[in-house]
């Protein structure tokens, strides 16, 4: 499983983030498309925590909340629980959790899922009547 993807934090050195600003950087493949949403340690951020808003580049994010007081440190980045929708599964690359598909009884995703403990059949079950 790659470190970042699901609830697996990883850790990325030398990330800058700037006084009374949302901008958050670092060097080359710091951040990736599965950070947005993710929550990040870092020792310049209000309360050393924080949320990553959007990714514009593997050097480039936006936090949901300006930094205070800023600086340049290490970021522990941890991914959120509920990414892919499937308790207990991760994908081991991006390529892979770009082509997953989801099916019912081999016909078409589901409309929606519920919860992390209904079964996605249960909301497409005739009623006998």
């Amino acid at each position: 499983m790659v470190a970042g993807r699901g609830v697996e934090p990883r850790v990325q050195a030398s990330v800058v983030t700037t006084n009374s600003s949302a901008a958050i950087t670092g060097p080359a493949n710091s951040f990736n498309e599965e950070d947005v949403g993710a929550t990040i340690q870092h020792s310049g951020l209000v309360g050393g925590t924080g949320t990553i808003l959007s990714v514009q580049s593997g050097t480039a994010a936006t936090l949901a909340a300006n930094a205070n007081p800023g600086g340049t440190a290490s970021a522990t980045i941890t991914g959120k629980a509920d990414q892919y929708g499937f308790t207990g599964w991760s994908p081991e690359t991006d390529a892979e959790s770009e082509t997953y598909v989801v099916t019912v009884g081999g016909v078409g995703s589901p409309s929606r899922l519920t919860d992390a403990v209904t079964p996605v059949y249960a909301s497409h079950r005739r009623v006998k009547g």
